[in-house]
């Protein structure tokens, strides 16, 4: 079956929302759980592992507790994906993922609000494992995707390729050289931060309804990343 020439960069701008909508579900995620959750991060595993050992070492078993739950969390959600798929590329199989991290990211809101009053105890620690899972989900998800110099989730890499591209290309341009654009990595760079600044704003106003805006973005997520890979099969057909 031919495809319209139009067709691929339409399939570009697609996986880029993909991209995009994943990385401000992370920075929601991140946000929504240090604020409401106590201080875990869900999706940031560099910062919860410190966290986790600042806990440990200061005697806040609570806190390292829940820093503990996010981590394990994080890497059954990751272990499942990455035993249920096992070729990196596109693939039916990591739009799948995306959609059980909605259904996991789904439950948070259900059952936090479904609570008496704010989340502490064994709900508190159910709460982040529904984060962490996800965030493992989803950072499994990119991995496997293979989109080099990019991650929706531990953005740390990103911020390195974002700092190499710079360095390419001031070097490239003394040399009279054209390197590549990095309006990816700044893209993901930015929406982080700025989702952070807004989910944080929406959660001082809301509170545990601001856990509905990564379910949202998560929606945008798997029906997008649905229509890539129907475009995907058309164009391989």
């Amino acid at each position: 079956m031919s495809v319209p020439a139009e067709a691929v960069p339409r399939a570009g701008r697609r996986e880029a929302l993909v991209v995009h909508a994943l990385s401000a579900a992370a920075a929601s995620a991140d946000a929504v759980s240090y604020l409401g959750l106590g201080r875990a991060f869900p999706a940031n595993m560099t910062g919860n592992t410190v966290l986790l050992g600042l806990g440990v070492a200061t005697g806040d078993l609570a806190a390292a507790g829940r820093s503990a739950t996010a981590l394990v969390a994080f890497l059954l959600g990751a272990g499942a994906v990455g035993a249920a798929v096992a070729v990196r590329g596109w693939s039916r199989g990591l739009v799948g993922a995306l959609a059980v991290e909605l259904l996991l990211l789904a439950a948070l809101p259900a059952w936090w609000l479904a609570l008496p009053g704010r989340p502490s105890g064994w709900p508190q620690h159910g709460l982040i494992a529904l984060l962490g899972g996800a965030m493992g989900v989803q950072s499994a998800v990119t991995y496997r995707w293979g989109r080099a110099g990019v991650s929706t989730t531990y953005i740390t890499g990103t911020w390195t390729a974002f700092s190499i591209g710079v360095a390419s290309r001031l070097r490239g341009r003394e040399a009279g050289k054209s390197t590549g654009p990095l309006h990816r990595e700044a893209t993901v760079l930015g929406l982080y931060a700025l989702t952070a600044l807004g989910v944080a704003a929406a959660f001082t106003a809301w509170r545990a309804w601001a856990a509905l805006i990564p379910v949202a973005l998560l929606v945008l997520s798997v029906a997008t990343a649905a229509s890539v890979n129907r475009a995907r099969t058309v164009r391989a057909g």
